[in-house]
């Protein structure tokens, strides 16, 4: 056995209760960035998820951004409520999909299908490899932005590679974008009268057009009110969102808090909404 194995074996020994507080302990930090460092490969490598939420997923795993992706710790917090919140058998929409991740915490709670939105091309290549991983999870992948209206928009790339935003978003308006492509748009409305079925729960995260997602889907929401889970990226759009969301659902709360948006919460937060 080389190297490289028996380190990625001995990351994927550690007792997953200690993955998320390994960053504490000064000295095994070092000693495992030293490792991942000097051992294992920038090109990406494939592995299984072998704790958390994510666990037994098969990854595409591209160091040093997706390590706690492939150590099951990303945002476990929220990936855990999100694993709740999804029920066996549901449909689900992970809008503003990443590289896939969230996704694939859907399927492997067991929804009956999983359709990720993301117009990003280098993330919509990696959640192609993803799925073609995991060829027994029901994940589709829709190669565009969903937002209030269909059609085409202006998708600036910021300086992150792998995040990016349509042009009409409010967050970080001077942020610094590495240049602009043109992608799809769909909102949920149009993407549900093209016969696909209506989602149980829906996850957002899209850099700050959250409140054009939702707008997108009003006439979703005026009947079957699916479980929502949104990234809000400023207490602004905040506020616009929950004006929408608290006219069709009963139970608007800020996952941080666990109060509802009308008190106070963090620049960056998750409005959960169930009726």
């Amino acid at each position: 056995m080389n190297i490289k194995n028996i380190v990625i074996k001995s990351v994927n020994a550690l007792p997953f209760g200690l993955r998320n507080h390994i960053r504490n302990i000064p000295v095994a930090k070092q000693l495992q960035g030293y490792l991942l460092r000097k051992y294992l490969p920038r090109e990406a490598f494939v592995a299984t998820i072998s704790g958390g939420p994510a666990k037994g997923l098969v990854f595409p795993v591209q160091l040093p951004q997706d390590k706690l992706m492939w150590v099951g710790t990303w945002e476990l917090d929220f990936s855990n409520a999100l694993y709740r919140y999804v029920q066996p058998g549901s449909i689900c929409y992970d809008i503003g999909g990443y590289k896939g991740y969230y996704s694939g915490i859907m399927a492997m709670k067991g929804a009956s299908r999983v359709y990720v939105f993301e117009p990003m091309p280098v993330n919509v290549d990696k959640i192609r490899k993803m799925i073609s991983l995991n060829g027994n999870l029901p994940i589709q992948l829709v190669e565009a932005a969903a937002s209030d209206a269909s059609g085409v928009t202006t998708f600036r790339l910021m300086p992150e590679d792998t995040m990016g935003k349509i042009e009409k978003s409010t967050f970080q308006p001077e942020d610094g974008a590495l240049s602009q492509i043109q992608v799809n748009t769909i909102s949920i409305d149009d993407f549900i009268e093209k016969g696909n079925p209506a989602p149980d729960f829906i996850k957002i995260d899209v850099e700050g057009a959250e409140e054009f997602v939702l707008a997108g889907a009003h006439k979703l929401f005026a009947g079957k009110k699916p479980v929502l889970m949104i990234e809000v990226h400023s207490p602004k759009i905040g506020e616009r969102c929950f004006a929408f969301l608290r006219a069709y659902y009963n139970s608007i709360t800020v996952f941080e808090t666990g109060k509802s948006p009308e008190y106070p919460y963090p620049e960056i937060s998750h409005f959960i909404a169930i009726h």
